[in-house]
């Protein structure tokens, strides 16, 4: 169980610090700011959050439902990570807001939103318990 809970940690800190690195990157590229809407340690929290989550659910998927589990767990990962896109597609910076800045503001957030779906599948290699 120490392992799952290490491997869940870790795979949250892998896409927090992925996360952070877009975002820098982004920053430096487009000289846009969003701190201010999506803070780091939000970000970071978040991804966290996500990826025990994931390994919980992949538990108990794999726990009670042993021949379909990982392919469920898969699907609804993948889904909800999609589903998630649907908050930064509504978020609205309000009136002052021109268009180009709530196209900008997609391309800056909607890639993390997949970095803990990423991060899980590429870290699992290592923590997989099948010989």
């Amino acid at each position: 169980m120490l392992k799952k809970v290490f491997f869940a940690v870790s795979s949250g800190l892998l896409a927090g610090g992925v996360s952070l690195g877009y975002s820098e990157f982004f920053k430096s590229q487009t000289e846009e700011d969003y701190s201010s809407v999506m803070p780091v340690m939000a970000i970071f929290i978040a991804c966290l959050v996500g990826t025990s989550l994931a390994t919980l659910g992949h538990w108990v998927l794999i726990k009670f439902i042993p021949k379909f589990g990982e392919f469920i767990f898969a699907l609804v990962f993948a889904g909800v990570s999609t589903a998630s896109l649907v908050s930064v597609i509504l978020f609205n910076f309000g009136d002052k807001c021109q268009e180009c800045d709530q196209i900008a503001f997609w391309g800056y957030a909607m890639p993390m939103h997949f970095f803990p779906f990423l991060a899980w599948f590429t870290l699992r290699t290592f923590f997989d318990e099948k010989k």
